[in-house]
């Protein structure tokens, strides 16, 4: 995700599906964030998803540059028979947070550690939903 310069339309590299999906991440032992969330795993829910990162709503005002371990499970419905794939174990960046209504926030997360399986699976996972 870059931005022009000065034009302010934004330019994404990868396309971005819009999804409902369960998430649970946990804030990096070595983010200044660590010691307020008591090591713990949050449930978030995610909204979309890249071949280069997510976007999710939380409850946590999680900084930018925040490092996050995430898993989440993808899957597919056909007419006759449901698919998984998962858990994902991704290590991603957030890059941005927006502070939403009723104490929510939304965070922009760039992956920094896919294993080429899992991400293999989400580029598919894209592809299919088109």
């Amino acid at each position: 995700m870059s931005e022009a310069a000065g034009s302010g339309q934004e330019r994404r590299v990868f396309r971005r599906l819009r999804v409902n999906l369960a998430i649970v991440f946990r804030v990096d032992k070595t983010s200044k964030m660590r010691m307020q969330i008591e090591d713990k795993d949050i449930r978030a829910t995610m909204i979309d998803l890249s071949e280069g990162g997510v976007s999710i709503l939380t409850n946590y005002d999680i900084s930018e540059g925040s490092v996050l371990s995430m898993k989440f499970t993808l899957f597919k419905v056909d007419s006759d028979d449901v698919s998984f794939y998962g858990p994902m174990d991704i290590v991603g960046e957030v890059k941005y947070h927006h502070v939403l209504a009723n104490n929510e926030y939304r965070l922009g997360i760039v992956f920094k550690k896919v294993a080429t399986d899992d991400l293999g699976e989400i580029v598919n996972f894209i592809g299919n939903a088109a």
